[in-house]
């Protein structure tokens, strides 16, 4: 009998808007001043990924039938950033919690995810028709994948560049080394039957994979999902601020 393969729960949650009068019990103290410091275009996203993959443990780590409220197991955990640079979370009182977890934001969305194995590690991105795709990929990415996007015609160079660029950051965020571990990291390997590709980190022993992942609705978005170890299974949750001002999943 096969083991059953870890499973990572993904949420896009749009920005939160305003100052609801529950962030100050959800929020530590660091993430509530890095909140208050942020100009106003970025605090939605920034709370909508710290709430977002509280509530995504919250419901990994509780029973299914307790309801959690924001004055109560979200507002059990802190953030922290490890020595690697790479974020995780704790419970307010230090004790370790037992789930990796990951974040990010672009287009309007936050993506957040947690697994019982990893680590992990999520990207996001809006296509951005502004930018000189060639210039970037020239400097940043293997020059296989330079030559590669130069032969496409522009619609599909933007589609591939961009699934690229989210593949590459999700792997450099499992890793812990983010983007100082090289852009040119080659994530165009062939798929398996779920979608994962396997992917080679020079100076990186432990296996990787990385699985494209879009927001639903957002044809404008793309996205990538990678874990240490070996694929998993992807639960798509809903997390969402209700009409009470409470959190919900």
């Amino acid at each position: 009998m096969h083991a059953l393969p870890p499973r990572i729960d993904i949420a896009f949650v749009r920005g939160i808007e305003g100052e609801p009068d529950w962030v100050p019990e959800v929020l530590d103290a660091g993430e509530l001043a890095r909140w208050h410091a942020l100009h106003a275009i970025g605090r939605p996203l920034f709370l909508a990924a710290h709430v977002g993959v509280r509530m995504l443990a919250t419901q990994r780590i509780i029973p299914a039938t307790d309801t959690p409220t924001p004055g109560s197991e979200p507002s059990e955990f802190a953030w922290v950033t490890l020595p690697s640079g790479k974020p995780a979370l704790t419970y307010r009182d230090g004790r370790p919690q037992p789930l990796h977890m990951s974040v990010a934001h672009g287009g309007g969305l936050a993506a957040v995810a947690v697994c019982d194995a990893g680590p992990i590690g999520i990207d996001v991105e809006r296509v951005d028709a502004r930018r000189n795709l060639l210039a970037i990929a020239k400097r940043f990415y293997a020059p296989e994948e330079y030559e590669a996007l130069a032969r496409c015609g522009a619609d599909e160079r933007m589609s591939l560049f961009h699934q690229w660029w989210t593949r590459k950051e999700a792997v450099l965020k499992a890793t812990g080394t983010g983007l100082r571990g090289g852009l040119d990291v080659r994530v165009d390997a062939p798929p398996d039957s779920d979608g994962w590709r396997a992917v080679t980190l020079n100076g990186h022993p432990e296996a990787l994979f990385v699985r494209d992942i879009r927001p639903p609705e957002h044809p404008r978005v793309f996205g990538a999902i990678a874990i240490e170890g070996q694929p998993a299974s992807i639960t798509h949750v809903s997390v969402r601020l209700d009409q009470s001002s409470r959190v919900a999943t």
